[in-house]
């Protein structure tokens, strides 16, 4: 794919996701006013075990499916019927988990389980619509999920008032993804079944370095809630997840960037026009932070008028977690050509080292500095990652950037958060003047590609 052609998929999928991203935070504010602070807390130690067991119980199926799909390496007939027999060993896990959990009075980590075998079965038929570059099928599936989960969440609220409607209404969402995906593909000519072959073994080369990095930083996501319900109490725990859900709000184009970019670099035959990473990372560089600042500036002023609540204290929390955007302009980049080149190792060694720095300061910063101090241990996480992946990506022979080029964004935009409490409404354009003075991007360029003359 050409550049052009990366910033159109990505566009559709983000464009795709504007309505059902302004659903779900009108029902994250119908939630913030229905339910006490504490109460929101519960509703994110559920998010938190959920995303922890949807990264560990995913065996790196997902990414692995992007790269052998893409680079057209297996028979889709094998390939179909490995992935219903792992799917199926994996549900019966997941079953099997939260019933234990359940009967040892766990019922939020078992509500958590329950979503997920639904969860997995739809994520990768999501990874193979990717690979395949059916965008419009992927948008499409997209939307789907997120107005599922919001409608039943909301059919919920109705009839109650606690933490237990948007939990079950995040459960019924994913089964009913699930079940539309299901009966979509039976209309589809689906190839016959085949017995797998030996290429099983060089898939899991791929899927479990994947698999083992992406548990480690479900475990650095999990950290953070856990300390602050252990350390700040629930009722902060509420006003970080307000936080976190704004922070989703802006994270939606890096997740959607991200998918297209593992299917990008694991395409087998790359032509003259295939976008190379430097030139990518050049556009997230100009085009993430900014949407990130602007976030910032913005929504601390309108929340406030539809909130019923005092969340104040989300909003400097959830400025220094916009630094985190910066930082993945960079890692997604790497962390796809890594998994892309065989190198998911590097991802893997990162996530470790990432999650020992976290865990030997978020203490000491939780307890000296609150919630604001749990957000710059994020980032710090987040930071270590993107420099120590680089240098074993750089170690194996694998394509990086300069690190000069991270060190000039980071300057550029702590530079601009600085505005924040000042003049937040400067902080964008402090940005894009400091970006052009570092020579971070240049203004001609950025502008021909604006006008499709690159």
């Amino acid at each position: 794919m050409t550049l052009k052609d990366i910033i159109r998929y990505a566009g559709t999928l983000y464009g795709a996701n504007v309505a059902a991203s302004l659903v779900t935070f009108g029902l994250t504010i119908l939630i913030s006013r229905d339910v006490s602070r504490a109460a929101l807390g519960v509703y994110g130690l559920f998010q938190a075990y959920f995303l922890f067991g949807a990264y560990a119980s995913s065996f790196g199926l997902a990414p692995a499916t992007v790269k052998w799909v893409a680079g057209g390496q297996v028979d889709a007939g094998e390939f179909l019927a490995y992935m219903l027999t792992r799917l199926a060993l994996i549900s019966l896990l997941l079953y099997a988990g939260a019933l234990c959990a359940y009967l040892l009075s766990f019922k939020v980590l078992a509500s958590a389980l329950v979503a997920l075998p639904a969860y997995q079965s739809f994520n990768v038929a999501l990874s193979a619509a990717r690979a395949k570059l059916w965008r419009r099928r992927e948008a499409l599936l997209l939307v789907l999920a997120s107005l599922a989960t919001s409608a039943w969440i909301f059919v919920l609220l109705m009839a109650d008032h606690s933490y237990w409607a948007p939990i079950w209404g995040q459960v019924l969402g994913a089964y009913t993804t699930a079940a539309v995906a299901f009966l979509y593909m039976l209309r589809q000519r689906l190839p016959a079944l085949k017995r797998p072959g030996p290429w099983r073994r060089e898939f899991w080369k791929t899927a479990w370095p994947v698999f083992l990095g992406s548990t480690v930083f479900a475990v650095g996501e999990l950290a953070d809630r856990l300390v602050i319900r252990h350390v700040l109490g629930l009722p902060a725990l509420g006003v970080y997840v307000m936080a976190l859900t704004l922070f989703n709000v802006l994270n939606k184009p890096v997740h959607m960037l991200s998918r297209v970019l593992l299917s990008h670099f694991s395409q087998a035959n790359e032509g003259a026009g295939h976008a190379k990473a430097a030139e990518i990372v050049g556009v997230n560089l100009a085009v993430l932070p900014v949407m990130s600042l602007a976030a910032a500036a913005i929504l601390p002023w309108l929340l406030p008028l539809v909130l019923n609540r005092n969340y104040s204290l989300a909003f400097p929390v959830f400025a220094v977690l916009t630094v985190v955007i910066l930082v993945k302009a960079v890692e997604l980049v790497h962390s796809s050509l890594a998994v892309a080149q065989d190198s998911a190792a590097s991802n893997m060694k990162a996530q470790v080292v990432a999650l020992g720095s976290y865990g030997a300061v978020v203490y000491l910063l939780a307890q000296s500095f609150g919630l604001v101090g749990v957000a710059w241990a994020v980032v710090l996480r987040w930071s270590v990652l993107t420099v120590v992946q680089r240098l074993d990506m750089k170690r194996r022979g694998v394509e990086t950037l300069p690190i000069r080029v991270l060190v000039r964004a980071a300057c550029a935009y702590l530079a601009a958060l600085a505005f924040f409490p000042i003049a937040p409404w400067f902080m964008g354009i402090a940005y894009l003047i400091l970006g052009v003075w570092l020579r971070l991007w240049s203004a001609p360029r950025s502008w021909r590609l604006a006008t499709r003359r690159t």
